[in-house]
């Protein structure tokens, strides 16, 4: 395995320090190394014996891990790791450019782990998993951030917090193809959190408080996209874009024809964006079981069939607010008396800060919800690719037509008034956010009609009714053209 070994280094210059009775004024982490490798065997290894504050750097190659205590040390792994970072020195693990990620593989869809870990404080980024039984499985492990990755040709659930496995994040994700084993296509849940053991309200497995923020989940999830099973508290589901299209619905068994199933109390569902796409096996979106206890659901946009509900609601106080219905359906719940399961007052004492805004999977062209790009994008971090500092107006252009520009705050539905300027600035990127427009409430005299477009980037939506959105602008300015003179509107990015 070939590896810069800074334990040697810092080895000899500690011992140069000590001797000559020179106080050298620095401080490091000794056991720390930047760990290169090549091959499977030499990636199990460095995940065996990674210490607090490595980094593990895959450069490119075959990635196959093979199973078993003499391989990966783990009998169901391809590839494994027990060991722990700390807060301030996590274990990092990722591809050498984040232009080429490698792919980490099991052997088939039928068996096995592709990553194990049951250690803590780990940082997993810029990296695919492939072709086995489950793609990412957390046992006791806590604490760790996976940014950046895709999961697909997975025979069972993508990733999995389980057995205790608590405050981890999982960010900016593609997961798709799940459920590939034959016959079994119920187990294909895109994300899972906690164990299954039937339908129990008592506490079976405390994994609480993950949150999954920023993914892409879908299409081709054969079961749900969430699975939130009882025992747990506090999961995080926010700013995700879910798609229904492959899901089984009724004919699987076991059976799965919504995105989300809450068992778990305490979770918060917040800014997704959940569309069906014309896939009639999806009955509803949000399914509560009778273990639920309490969840805040709230500013989240839905494509439906026309005729389903939003919510079958068993169990218990759905506190659900502003949840928009993109399509011409007005169906809330799947029958009458679930009405009373549910209220519009959040619920203070479960709310958690929001961790975004998200930049989504990287090769997604448009932002969560979009299409891969044909080729990588160019990593500005990696030494081989070239830059052009010359250039700075390739992507953007001059913001002219502006008479002047209104500054908006991020996650903030704001009240505007157009009068003397026609453009509005978020301030950062709109590229795969959400970015919605409103008929204004303080301004009732009459409602913004007309186009609005980007013009330091790209994408246009028209204003024909009294509320659209769009998650397809780049750019950071977006111009508003009125076309029957009524300047008020209001609008919000997240």
């Amino acid at each position: 395995m070939k590896k810069i070994n800074t334990k040697t280094k810092m080895s000899a210059i500690f011992a140069l320090c000590t001797s000559s009775l020179i106080s050298c004024g620095i401080s490091f982490n000794l056991a720390a190394e930047n760990i290169n490798v090549y091959s499977a065997t030499e990636l199990q290894n460095a995940l065996k014996n990674a210490n607090s504050g490595d980094e593990i750097i895959v450069y490119p190659g075959t990635y196959i891990g093979q199973k078993g205590l003499a391989n990966s040390g783990s009998s169901p792994a391809h590839f494994y790791s027990d060991r722990s970072g700390t807060a301030s020195n996590p274990i990092v693990l990722r591809s050498y450019a984040k232009s080429d990620k490698q792919t980490l593989r099991g052997e088939n869809v039928d068996s096995g782990y592709i990553l194990y870990l049951t250690g803590d404080h780990w940082l997993i980024k810029d990296l695919k998993f492939k072709t086995a039984q489950k793609g990412i499985m957390l046992e006791g492990a806590n604490y760790n951030k996976i940014d950046n990755i895709e999961v697909s040709d997975i025979g069972a659930e993508a990733v999995h917090f389980r057995k205790s496995s608590s405050y981890n994040k999982l960010t900016n994700c593609f997961i798709h193809n799940t459920g590939k084993r034959s016959g079994k296509e119920g187990f294909g849940e895109g994300v899972y959190v906690g164990t299954h053991n039937g339908h129990e309200s008592a506490t079976l497995d405390s994994s609480n408080y993950n949150l999954i923020g920023g993914c892409t989940i879908g299409p081709n999830i054969t079961a749900e996209t969430f699975d939130v099973k009882s025992g747990t508290k506090g999961t995080v589901i926010e700013s995700n874009y879910l798609s229904g299209k492959g899901i089984i619905g009724t004919s699987g068994n076991p059976a799965a024809d919504s995105f989300v199933d809450l068992k778990g109390t305490d979770v918060i569902v917040r800014y997704n964006k959940m569309d069906w796409e014309n896939d009639n096996n999806l009955a509803h979106a949000i399914f509560t079981y009778q273990e639920h206890r309490s969840s805040n659901i709230y500013d989240n946009e839905f494509v439906l069939r026309s005729s389903s509900p939003i919510f079958k609601i068993l169990e218990e106080t759905v506190h659900a607010k502003n949840n928009i219905r993109l399509d011409s359906g007005t169906k809330v719940v799947e029958a009458t008396y679930q009405l009373n399961k549910m209220d519009d007052q959040l619920d203070s004492s479960i709310e958690q800060a929001y961790q975004g805004p998200y930049a989504c999977f990287d090769e997604l062209t448009n932002g969560c919800g979009s299409t891969p790009s044909e080729t990588d994008p160019e990593d500005p971090t990696n030494p081989e690719t070239p830059t052009n500092q010359d250039d700075d107006s390739a992507n953007n252009t001059d913001p002219t037509g502006c008479d002047s520009t209104i500054s908006i705050n991020w996650n903030s539905k704001t009240e505007i008034t157009l009068s003397g300027a026609t453009c509005i600035d978020f301030g950062q990127n709109l590229s795969g956010e959400n970015v919605q427009f409103w008929d204004s409430d303080t301004n009732p005299s009459c409602d913004f009609r007309g186009s609005i477009s980007s013009i330091d980037g790209s994408g246009s939506v028209e204003m024909t009714s009294k509320y659209t959105s769009s998650n397809g602008f780049t750019g950071t300015i977006l111009q508003l053209a009125s076309n029957n003179s009524c300047s008020y509107i209001k609008v919000r990015a997240y």
